[in-house]
Formats: C-alpha cells, sequence, structure tokens
C-alpha cells in the first residue's frame, strides 16, 4: 500500500501557514466550519492541495472534520472534482 499522499502533520501546517489557524486551535474532530474556517478559507485550502498535490475538496468540505478531509485526501484519485 502506498504512503499517504498528505501527513496529517502537513494538512495541520496548512491550516496554519496559510489558513491562519494557531497549532493549538486545531482539533481534528472539529469541522472546519466550528474552528472558524469561512469560505474563503475553503477556498485557500483546496487551492493549496490543488497545486501542491492535484487533490480537490468535495462541495461540502466545510462541513467536514480534519480527519474526514485527511481520510478525503489520502483516499481521493488526483483532482477528481
Amino acid at each position: 500500500m502506498p504512503a499517504p499522499a498528505v501527513p496529517r502533520e502537513r494538512l495541520h501546517d496548512i491550516l496554519t501557514t496559510h489558513i491562519g489557524l494557531e497549532p493549538e486551535q486545531i482539533d481534528d474532530g472539529l469541522s472546519l466550519a466550528e474552528l472558524g474556517i469561512d469560505s474563503i478559507g475553503v477556498i485557500e485550502l483546496e487551492k493549496v492541495l490543488q497545486d501542491d498535490y492535484g487533490i480537490s475538496l468535495p462541495d461540502e468540505s466545510q462541513a467536514m472534520t480534519i480527519a474526514e478531509i485527511h481520510a478525503h485526501i489520502n483516499t481521493a484519485p488526483g483532482s477528481e472534482n
């Protein structure tokens, strides 16, 4: 089985450096909306994932938890819409 495309630490790094969350705010059980990430933040997250890994997020990604997003990006074929 291949290694995960995006390690959990990298996803957390994207959320801190590109979205502006503090590391202690990140809880894998919370949704992006619960973390205060608005639609522009979701677009920024998707842009980084698309540019770095060729992965798109589903339309409902703002309601998904960090754990669900991590699972999605590691199981989705690259650049699937």
